[in-house]
């Protein structure tokens, strides 16, 4: 459990509103457990970066992708996350598509916020209790599992 890392999607009022599983999504359609699996030494710069692992993503760090029931949410241009790429500023990759910047969303989160107003946040035990955040046996990131270095 040395150098655990405690992924979420967090609202700008700091509250988690996704525990990022194992099996989560990311927008380069790999799953979280498919990205750096942990560190050996937490990295200092932050935000820490969670790049995929498989062979040929060029994903730079996970990111989540919102969900609405079990239906991938859509960009204002119309089209799902798998249609955008998956670095830099997650532009759409569909032919004729020319008025995309990025992936943006008017779906609003349970929370009462836009999902474009969250960020996810990857950090330590030590800054997750600074936000007042559990990491006791009762985290759901134990019963995960959670990343560990």
């Amino acid at each position: 459990m040395e150098n655990r890392l405690y992924t979420s999607q967090t609202s700008p009022k700091g509250v988690d509103c996704k525990t990022i599983f194992p099996d989560t999504p990311c927008f380069c359609t790999h799953r979280y457990k498919q990205h750096k699996p942990g560190f050996g030494v937490i990295p200092k710069e932050r935000p820490i970066k969670l790049p995929c692992r498989a062979p040929n993503c060029k994903c730079e760090s996970y990111h989540y992708v919102p969900l609405c029931c079990t239906s991938p949410i859509r960009c204002h241009c119309k089209h799902t996350a798998d249609e955008h790429a998956e670095y830099g500023n997650l532009v759409c990759k569909k032919a004729g598509c020319t008025k995309c910047t990025g992936f943006k969303s008017s779906y609003t989160c349970g929370c009462g916020a836009p999902v474009s107003q969250h960020t996810m946040t990857v950090e330590t035990a030590e800054e997750r209790s600074a936000r007042g955040h559990t990491v006791t046996e009762h985290s759901p990131y134990i019963v995960v599992g959670g990343k560990t270095g």
